[in-house]
C-alpha cells in the first residue's frame, strides 16, 4: 500500500483524483452522510489524503482540517473520511488503509502544521472503543478519549456539531475547547 498526504493545490494530478473519487462518493445518495462530500466541505482543508492498495487503486480518501472554533493548536486527521474501495459495512478489523493514512498525516503535520492535539471526531459514540482498541493492536497509535462532546464547527445550536473525540496530544488544550 501506498498513501500519499500533500497540500490542495500542489499536485494537479492528485487533486484531479480526489476530486473524482469525492464526487463519486458525493453522488452515492445511498450514503447517510452524503451531504457532507459536497466540493464545498473540502475548501479548508489543510491538506489531503489518499490511500492506495497494492494494485494502485485507491482505497481511502481523507483530509485534515484547522478551525477557528477549535483551540490554537488542534487539528483534525481522518476528516471527511470514505472508503473509496474495498467497502465491507461492518468489518471485524480496521483495514490497513486506516492506520497508513493516519501515519501518512502525522508525517504531514509534523513538517506543515504548529500543532498540539491532533484528533478524530464523529457525532455518534458507537465508534470509540473499535477505533482505539483496533489503532493499538495493529499501528501501535493509542488513541485517548473523555466522556464529553466538543464543539466541532460554529454552529453551536447544531447538535451534530458537538462530537465525541479520540485525541492524542496535550490534553491541556481540551480544557480550552467549548464542550459539553
Amino acid at each position: 500500500m501506498n498513501t500519499i498526504t500533500w497540500s490542495p493545490g500542489t499536485n494537479s494530478k492528485l487533486d484531479n483524483l480526489f476530486d473524482s473519487l469525492r464526487e463519486q462518493h458525493y453522488q452515492d445518495r445511498t450514503h447517510r452522510l452524503w451531504k457532507n462530500y459536497h466540493r464545498d466541505a473540502f475548501k479548508e482543508v489543510s491538506a489531503l489524503t489518499i490511500c492506495f492498495d497494492d494494485d494502485g487503486i485507491p482505497e481511502m480518501c481523507s483530509s485534515i482540517l484547522v478551525r477557528d472554533c477549535w483551540p490554537v493548536g488542534a487539528v483534525r486527521v481522518l476528516n471527511r473520511l470514505w472508503k473509496s474501495n474495498n467497502k465491507i459495512k461492518y468489518p471485524r478489523t480496521m483495514s490497513a488503509s486506516w492506520g497508513l493514512s493516519a501515519q501518512s498525516q502525522f508525517e504531514w503535520m509534523k513538517e506543515n502544521l504548529d500543532h498540539e492535539l491532533c484528533f478524530i471526531s464523529r457525532q455518534s459514540n458507537n465508534w470509540q472503543d473499535f477505533t482505539r482498541q483496533e489503532f493499538a493492536r495493529q499501528f501501535q497509535i493509542h488513541w485517548n478519549t473523555d466522556n464529553f462532546r466538543y464543539l466541532t464547527c460554529s454552529h453551536e445550536d447544531d447538535e451534530s456539531c458537538w462530537q465525541h473525540i479520540l485525541y492524542l496530544g496535550n490534553e491541556k488544550l481540551l480544557e480550552k475547547w467549548k464542550r459539553k
